[in-house]
């Protein structure tokens, strides 16, 4: 299922084969017949973008943006993360015996 707010490009969706409802953002942030919105996406989209560095960012880190953001959801308290963060480098970089 595709939520999306009104925009002309995403017409084609159904007929791809994908569920989709929308939002007309200029009468209301839900959807009142099927409570569709936006809102979580656009936030994620706003967290996501606040962690990728203002003025030397680069397309070829997109990917390790991407990565340390996901990390990061999945690891809020430092303390955890800073744990998972050695075994995910153990697990990829194994040490030589």
């Amino acid at each position: 299922m595709i939520m999306s707010d009104c925009w002309r490009a995403y017409d084609c969706l159904y007929s791809e084969g994908f569920v989709h409802q929308n939002v007309h953002y200029s009468q209301n942030f839900v959807a009142p017949t099927s409570g569709a919105h936006t809102q979580k996406f656009e936030r994620l989209w706003r967290d996501f973008r606040g962690g990728i560095p203002r003025f030397v960012r680069s397309k070829k880190h997109t990917v390790g943006y991407l990565a340390e953001f996901v990390f990061k959801k999945k690891f809020p308290d430092h303390r955890d993360r800073i744990h998972n963060f050695f075994w995910a480098v153990g697990e990829l970089y194994p040490p030589s015996r």
